[in-house]
């Protein structure tokens, strides 16, 4: 489960101490969908850095998680055929 939040919440990162090692975050454009990328000086990137639109056009934004203990199998929550 993607666990939105409005995008009023997030915070950009000090680009300049971080560097751009960071991983990529989930944006939701209600337009087109969600898309992986970054926020910098209010423009979205996608995860290669390529122009995707400008800031104000995200309403949610979601982090990405690495598999862990809270990944399930789908096979298991499907009712038998």
């Amino acid at each position: 489960m993607i666990h939105w939040k409005p995008i009023e919440e997030y915070v950009e990162p000090n680009w300049l101490k971080l560097g751009t090692e960071l991983p990529p975050t989930l944006f939701w454009r209600p337009k087109h969908g969600a898309t992986l990328g970054y926020i910098r000086d209010g423009e979205l990137f996608d995860a290669k850095w390529l122009y995707v639109c400008d800031s104000n056009k995200v309403s949610d934004f979601s982090t990405v998680n690495t598999p862990g203990d809270n990944v399930i199998s789908l096979d298991e929550h499907r009712p038998e055929a």
